[in-house]
């Protein structure tokens, strides 16, 4: 049942979305929420996962318009009993835009590059696989590294735009 109304929601949320020629990534600011969870391994037989969840404030602002867009992640975060924060810099490229007919690009799929620090001296680098949904929501995985406590992050993450759409100016002929 849930999941018919989330694939209902899904579909009215496309059959929004208006006709156009490429709206994901124009030059503009734009700032998601991300809600994660996942893991800290090391992959290790034997050894304990720790369970990871959290949310971050993500700004980013397009550098490279229909490609490239930077920003930063400020988050926080509960691992090993502890409230903890990170902070760092990110990078998206688009990688494919999917069309729907006469209903115009109702998503893309992004690729994001991140470099963050903990509050517990976690030195994380990695990348994500991203779907950005209507230019509304993101649903993706992700996989960091933490150099200085020898560790593999795995997580998932759903992010809502809070930033507005600007509307397109149209011309009358």
């Amino acid at each position: 049942m849930k999941l018919s109304l989330l694939g209902i929601c899904i579909f009215l949320l496309l059959v929004k979305a208006k006709a156009q020629q490429d709206p994901e990534f124009p030059k503009e600011f734009i700032l998601h929420l991300k809600w994660h969870n996942g893991m800290q391994t090391n992959f290790k037989r034997g050894s304990t996962d720790v369970y990871v969840g959290g949310l971050q404030l993500i700004p980013q602002y397009t550098l490279v318009p229909k490609l490239l867009r930077a920003g930063i992640v400020l988050g926080g975060f509960y691992s090993n009993k502890k409230c903890q924060a990170i902070v760092g810099p990110t990078v998206s490229i688009k990688l494919k835009t999917l069309h729907a007919g006469p209903l115009g690009t109702v998503a893309n799929i992004h690729a994001n590059l991140d470099w963050l620090w903990g509050t517990q001296k976690q030195t994380l680098f990695g990348a994500g696989f991203n779907a950005d949904i209507g230019n509304k929501f993101i649903v993706g995985i992700s996989l960091y590294r933490d150099y200085t406590n020898n560790n593999w992050w795995i997580q998932n993450g759903l992010q809502f735009r809070l930033s507005k759409l600007k509307k397109k100016k149209q011309t009358i002929i």
